[in-house]
């Protein structure tokens, strides 16, 4: 007879820029928004969703993910995988996968810009106009342009999977 380690039942992920794009989104939510509310992840979420279709950055997820400088999760050369054995480890790696999910159905908000300010004080900030800001981060857009209605959830977010909510166009692809 033997005894289950508990840690057989560790919601494990692996985190690197050549998983899928979902994978490579619930990493990213995990590392840069475990902890916080709902919200904020899926406004965390779209902003990889904008910068996806804007020309400035990659056009793929996980390019958007792991390009250089952009996320300090992926810039510190130890290994990000996810080996969730805690139980708030575990329901964060859930809540992320629903707010990927529920992200990529209602679209980018075409934000691309967000920080911290408990833990940075970035010097472009001072440049764009504050959207507002969801948990942690404060989201931005450039001067000039106008920020979207929600940053996060547009439509109630239940199982039922029927919204009537569309997806905004920003004119890139």
């Amino acid at each position: 007879m033997s005894l289950i380690n508990s840690s057989a039942f560790a919601a494990s992920m692996t985190c690197n820029k050549r998983q899928s794009a979902t994978t490579c989104m619930i990493c990213n939510c995990y590392h840069e928004t475990r902890g916080e509310s709902f919200e904020g992840m899926v406004a965390v979420n779209k902003v990889v969703l904008s910068r996806s279709e804007d020309e400035a950055y990659p056009s793929s997820i996980c390019g958007v993910v792991y390009d250089d400088a952009q996320f300090s999760w992926t810039q510190d050369n130890i290994s990000n995988n996810i080996n969730a054995t805690k139980d708030e480890d575990k329901e964060a790696l859930d809540m992320c996968k629903k707010a990927v999910n529920l992200s990529v159905k209602e679209g980018p908000n075409d934000v691309i810009y967000y920080y911290n300010p408990s833990v940075a004080r970035p010097y472009w900030a001072r440049r764009m106009t504050n959207c507002g800001k969801v948990g942690n981060h404060t989201f931005l857009v450039p001067r000039g342009e106008s920020c979207p209605k929600k940053l996060g959830v547009i439509g109630k977010y239940s199982s039922s999977g029927s919204s009537s909510q569309s997806k905004k166009s920003t004119g890139a692809k």
